[in-house]
């Protein structure tokens, strides 16, 4: 049976998850059939789908992990297709609140570790006539921008595309190819392990530069791991999780950050900052430090697919502390700089041991069970995703929306996710049930402060 180790960085994961964390990450697509699709569009497609019992990476990795975390290919008669399919329908009236309840309860339950690491869920009777698949991988094995490329893997931009074949059949690497990709071992000899080494000496400069920088308030702007305050968002959680959704023109950000010489992602963290620093208020529970996001940074290749993961962390102050949204935004950008060019200065060898050490604290922290009970690492996770720019289609099924669950920590009840689709902004809050009170009002809020931004710089919501 082939296998192939992990590395450190997604072997990590594992260790990290408790009964209360389980580390599951979305996507979840919303879709509307084809004008002409009959009454049985969706239940048809679903029978098409338990026929298809072929599986390429991920869908036939399990993981062993002793004596050494490894994935190993398991033959297709091994894997159940019935436990991994299911297919559900909403009670009505089948709205965004009855689609929110039902991820809630499907991302609260932890994967079967004896099996591969992942469910399709196909959920009939949105109204419309709408459906949607929600799909729960481990972090371990993806991370966000690898399930955004699996998905442009097996959907398609023609409309008219019809027997189209399921994820499963496809794969991570878009051609059903079944084999184990190498590029996820560890280097071990020779020039790899050469690299390796000149990596880590590289990343462990970089961050006593950055501890220095920290200590010493020599680059005011830059922050790092446990510098933020404590918040609501920051204490011990249950495995029972809240999710819910926003969704905006994306040219509304675009149009923001070009009047502003700013990015697009300076103003999702701005407007975030803003939602977060109202929510806060409401509750007297605003830290007179700014919140301080932990912002994951895709470095995988472009065009390139794969397993695991293949992020670095910025993180960068939502400026929380600051009332003018003008003012905000662009200390929102400083802070963001900061932290990206810190990145940049790395040589490409050492982003992946820079990102082990950087957060080697917090993952010791989590694993030996302290997280929640001292200071956190950041208050959130807060990721912008950049997905498909064009629609995509499913057996000429288009889809509409593209949102991502996420994972949540012992110290960390909040994760926001914006995933870019088809000019599109789609921005996804998943949050601990018990720990935080209220969170529609967090995504309600964020839409409020992307208005009361536009008016502040002087252009219009066409």
């Amino acid at each position: 049976m082939t296998s192939t180790f992990l590395k450190p960085f997604d072997a990590a994961w594992f260790y990290v998850e408790k009964a209360e964390t389980p580390a599951n990450v979305g996507p979840l697509l919303i879709l509307t059939p084809p004008a002409d699709a009959p009454d049985n569009f969706i239940s048809g497609f679903v029978e098409q789908w338990r026929q298809h019992k072929t599986f390429a990476p991920p869908f036939n990795y399990r993981l062993k992990r002793n004596p050494i975390p490894a994935w190993e290919v398991l033959p297709d008669d091994e894997i159940d297709l019935d436990y991994h399919l299911r297919h559900l329908a909403l009670p009505a009236p089948g709205g965004e609140r009855e689609l929110g309840i039902m991820i809630s309860r499907l991302h609260s339950h932890p994967l079967e570790m004896k099996r591969p690491l992942w469910e399709c869920h196909v959920i009939e009777g949105l109204e419309g006539g709408r459906f949607a698949i929600y799909m729960k991988f481990h972090h371990g094995q993806l991370d966000g921008v690898a399930t955004a490329r699996l998905f442009e893997g097996f959907l398609t931009p023609d409309s008219s595309a019809r027997g189209m074949l399921p994820p499963w059949a496809v794969g991570v690497y878009g051609n059903g190819d079944r084999e184990v990709k190498q590029q996820n071992t560890t280097p071990r000899e020779g020039a790899g392990f050469r690299k390796s080494i000149s990596g880590f000496a590289g990343a462990t400069k970089a961050l006593i530069q950055m501890t220095a920088k920290l200590r010493s308030g020599s680059e005011a702007e830059l922050t790092g791991p446990f510098q933020a305050p404590n918040t609501i968002f920051n204490g011990r959680i249950s495995a029972q999780r809240r999710f819910a959704t926003q969704q905006y023109d994306l040219a509304r950000f675009k149009r923001v950050a070009k009047a502003a010489n700013v990015t697009v992602n300076d103003v999702f963290l701005s407007i975030t900052g803003g939602a977060m620093r109202r929510y806060l208020s409401e509750f007297d529970a605003l830290p007179e430090r700014s919140v301080t996001g932990q912002v994951p940074v895709n470095v995988r290749p472009s065009g390139q697919a794969g397993v695991g993961n293949q992020i670095a962390f910025v993180y960068a102050r939502l400026r929380t502390d600051i009332e003018d949204p003008i003012d905000r935004l662009a200390a929102v950008h400083s802070s963001v700089a900061a932290g990206k060019a810190l990145h940049e200065s790395l040589p490409a060898e050492s982003v992946a041991p820079f990102t082990m050490l950087l957060s080697g604290p917090y993952i010791a922290q989590t694993i030996l069970g302290l997280g929640g009970r001292v200071s956190p690492a950041a208050n959130l996770v807060i990721s912008n995703v950049a997905g498909p720019s064009v629609p995509l289609y499913f057996n000429g099924a288009g889809i509409e929306e593209m949102y991502g669950p996420s994972v949540l920590f012992h110290g960390q009840a909040l994760n926001i996710t914006m995933f870019s689709y088809a000019g599109r902004a789609n921005i996804s809050y998943t949050g601990c049930r018990d720990s935080i009170p209220s969170m529609q009002k967090l995504a309600v809020y964020t839409g409020e402060a992307l208005d009361e931004l536009e008016a502040a710089v002087g252009v219009r919501n066409l």
